[in-house]
């Protein structure tokens, strides 16, 4: 089985992975609190920016002491400042397991294209640390690789990383600015009548991690994607997906605005679950395929 048709096609077919677990190890975690969380208690802000965990137990890990702000324990109704140094101290970190499937395709001088198993952060943050992307390839000695553009954790596919900071400037630049033709492939629900569209609505953040995608959206970024159909099934079809812009969500939303979400998609699917509590914890039939950027002479495709 082909890591394509192990993406595409994991709702239909049962096949087995190898797993990667880390011994449970004690972990503090820090980060500055933003505008967005000012003026909110600590017990609000921890229950919206980490809802893996309910208020009721962020409540009794602030009461121990384990989240604490500018290095002193603090009261669960204490009000974030802008600027605020958060802590949270676990003594145990117990890291979901991940797909050991992270795979080097191919390697130049400057840059690395890799293939990035889905579920898997990018970079440790939340839940993840050791079992994240940057991570893994450290342990493989590639510790200093630079991320030039990102993959949800429930994305898998291709990826490219830099392993020099003038070519991770290059690569940034010709993201940033529209230089690179991406091609995912998504198994989506029902059969589109027409064979390739585009669809240009624009995406905010709606709240945590869920993002909406509607016309009448004030202050949402401009994202346009094409899709061309590849294959139609009984009840689904297999989609080519082409966006124009990197707006997070970005495929997973225009599916859905298109009215064929993808087939497995836990958040914009038909039963999707959008108050942003439900964790997602297995990839979704959505493979970032290919990646060409002429300017920089990267051209990959997976193969089938």
């Amino acid at each position: 089985m082909t890591i394509l048709s192990n993406v595409i096609f994991s709702t239909q077919l049962q096949t087995s992975h190898k797993i990667r677990l880390v011994s449970p190890y004690p972990i503090t975690h820090r980060f500055v609190a933003n505008r967005d969380f000012a003026g909110n208690s600590l017990l609000a802000m921890m229950s919206e920016k980490f809802p893996f965990l309910d208020e009721q137990e962020w409540n009794r890990r602030i009461e121990l002491g384990r989240v604490y702000i500018n290095g002193e324990k603090v009261e669960a109704d204490t009000k974030i400042k802008l600027g605020d140094e958060i802590f949270h101290h676990n003594p145990r970190v117990v890291e979901p397991s991940v797909p050991d499937e992270v795979e080097v395709l191919h390697e130049e001088e400057e840059y690395l294209i890799v293939y990035k198993p889905a579920p898997m952060p990018m970079h440790p943050g939340g839940r993840y640390n050791k079992n994240s992307l940057t991570e893994i390839l450290k342990e493989e000695g590639y510790a200093d690789v630079r991320i030039t553009h990102r993959l949800d954790a429930v994305t898998s596919g291709v990826l490219l990383l830099a392993k020099t900071k003038e070519f991770a400037k290059k690569a940034t630049y010709c993201f940033t600015h529209g230089k690179v033709e991406k091609t995912y492939l998504a198994h989506v629900f029902g059969n589109p009548e027409e064979d390739s569209v585009t669809i240009d609505s624009p995406i905010k953040r709606k709240h945590g991690f869920v993002f909406e995608s509607r016309h009448d959206l004030t202050g949402a970024r401009e994202a346009v994607t094409h899709f061309e159909v590849l294959e139609r099934r009984e009840g689904s079809t297999v989609v080519k997906c082409s966006p124009r812009t990197g707006r997070t969500h970005q495929i997973r939303l225009h599916l859905a605005h298109w009215g064929y979400p993808i087939i497995d998609d836990p958040i914009y699917g038909p039963e999707g679950d959008r108050s942003s509590r439900t964790m997602q914890k297995r990839g979704i039939s959505l493979v970032s395929s290919g990646l060409v950027i002429e300017a920089l002479g990267v051209n990959y495709t997976l193969k089938e």
